[in-house]
């Protein structure tokens, strides 16, 4: 790798090798920092729910100002919460699986979106990522996931299958599609998973069961009333097993995470 370009709207430590842009995702100095590069990453998005209304714009026009550099090729970021979490859904749920996302949740809305745009820009990988935890964590991701010391929501009636993937293993994916030149849909995730009693065994908590309209519901009012960092885009994503098959990156890319959910999840909580 001869030069890197990246944007952020923070700084980064400095490097030979290394031309930084402080800039918005959505700003036409983004486009023009990245402008033909070879490897485009992207993994900007907003994750949460804007009170306003931005996350439609940073994750759908975000993505079309990137893809305006034309890379030459892209590996998207996605998410596992495009699949939805269902009831019925498989376990695992492997990249044939037809994305579902669940109508409460804005952002795996918009993370499908990015990928047709993606897909329709050219050589795309990409790349549906379980739920990512490490020390760069958002901190509202370490918010809610603390939670878990005290209760671990539940649907009533619904089985529930998480897992957790550990930031270094996550980017090694990312790089490895890239590096690979490989073009199509990969999952990245851990081979195990945790049931709600699994991750209260983890975190000590208590598993909390309760119908599905007052879990999504009270997350809702939660939010609105600034109480919880999530709403019913959160709460919907227990609403079934949501946990992925790795398989095929393992096969094409020759990934596999170093770490299982249940170690990422316990380091994540010590520290």
């Amino acid at each position: 790798m001869e030069r890197v370009r990246t944007v952020a709207r923070g700084t980064v430590a400095p490097h030979p090798k290394l031309t930084h842009t402080r800039a918005d995702l959505c700003d036409p100095a983004t486009r023009d920092a990245l402008a033909g590069v070879d490897v485009l990453w992207h993994l900007g998005a907003q994750l949460w729910r804007s009170r306003d209304g931005r996350q439609i714009a940073v994750n759908i026009d975000g993505t079309a100002n990137v893809l305006a550099a034309r890379p030459r090729h892209v590996v998207l970021a996605s998410s596992a919460a495009v699949y939805g979490a269902h009831p019925t859904n498989p376990l695992p749920i492997t990249e044939d699986h037809t994305p579902r996302p669940n109508a409460e949740c804005p952002y795996a809305w918009h993370k499908l979106e990015s990928e047709r745009l993606c897909r329709d820009a050219g050589a795309a990988s990409v790349m549906r990522l379980a739920a990512i935890l490490g020390p760069h964590a958002d901190p509202r991701v370490r918010h809610a996931t603390r939670g878990y010391r005290t209760a671990v929501p539940a649907i009533r009636g619904v089985g529930s299958a998480l897992q957790f993937l550990d930031e270094d293993d996550a980017a090694a994916g990312l790089l490895a599609a890239g590096f690979a030149g490989a073009v199509g849909t990969w999952n990245l995730a851990t081979a195990d998973w945790l049931d709600a009693s699994e991750i209260a065994s983890v975190t000590g908590g208590r598993v909390v069961r309760v119908p599905r309209a007052v879990a999504v519901r009270g997350s809702e009012i939660g939010y609105r009333l600034r109480l919880l960092p999530f709403g019913a885009d959160r709460a919907s994503l227990i609403d079934g097993p949501l946990a992925l098959d790795a398989g095929r990156a393992a096969a094409d890319l020759g990934w596999k995470p170093a770490q299982g959910s249940a170690g990422v999840l316990s380091s994540f909580l010590a520290a």
